[in-house]
């Protein structure tokens, strides 16, 4: 159980000042960076400086993301989702009847955070590999023409990515 371990983190110093630190948790990241910080403006002789980190809005951040349905993950992001839904009204299409997720979600993913495989879209995007490895595995062909066109890519592509998102599928589906 993860969360029976310990969450201390150490900062350790080397003779040439470089700091380093170890340990924590994910959930334990603002705190762990403050200190670090408090240490780096100690070490240094710098003035220290109120940590502004707990009033920093993360980017898609909203104070009512519910309001935007099915985009509400997306949060500030969802109003331009849904502009591009407008401008290719085709972009409603889920890309699998089993999953929620449709093909303007994997336009954004492409356009705006990077993404650049099949399992990218799928596994880490939309998470439909966790949440239907077997639909994932049946989207996967459709998102791959889809992210091919975008970024112009080939056959050899597609082929490559569907055979890629195949074997990694695989370790998630079970019973067969």
């Amino acid at each position: 159980d993860t969360s029976k371990l310990s969450r201390d983190h150490t900062i350790s110093v080397s003779k040439s000042g470089l700091m380093t630190i170890t340990g924590g948790k994910w959930t334990t990241y603002r705190h762990m960076a403050e200190d670090l910080v408090d240490h780096a403006e100690m070490l240094g002789g710098f003035e220290s400086i109120p940590c502004v980190t707990k009033q920093l809005r993360i980017h898609g951040f909203h104070r009512n993301p519910d309001k935007f349905g099915e985009l509400a993950c997306y949060g500030s992001d969802a109003p331009a989702l849904k502009d591009m839904l407008r401008h290719y009204p085709d972009w409603k299409e889920k890309i699998h009847p089993r999953l929620t997720p449709i093909i303007a979600q994997v336009m954004w993913a492409i356009k705006y955070e990077m993404a650049r495989t099949v399992d990218d879209v799928l596994a880490r995007r939309t998470r439909c590999l966790v949440l239907d490895a077997r639909a994932a595995l049946e989207a996967a062909p459709k998102v791959a023409r889809l992210m091919a066109k975008e970024l112009e890519r080939d056959d050899i592509w597609i082929a490559d990515q569907i055979q890629t998102f195949q074997q990694l599928a695989q370790g998630y589906i079970f019973g067969e």
